[in-house]
């Protein structure tokens, strides 16, 4: 079974979160930069979880 393209769409999205986290810091809006962090957290979590 290839698993590939599932794995680079979670790497797509990771990317996409960490873009978003970087610019929350940048702009010193540490309040989203907490709320995308615990998104990530979750969303990946629930990524172990449904295998």
């Amino acid at each position: 079974m290839n698993d590939m393209p599932v794995f680079k769409s979670f790497l797509r999205e990771q990317l996409e979160n960490q873009k978003e986290l970087e610019k929350a810091i940048k702009e010193k809006d540490y309040e989203k930069a907490e709320e995308l962090i615990a998104k990530m957290i979750d969303r990946t979590q629930k990524g172990i979880e449904d295998n």
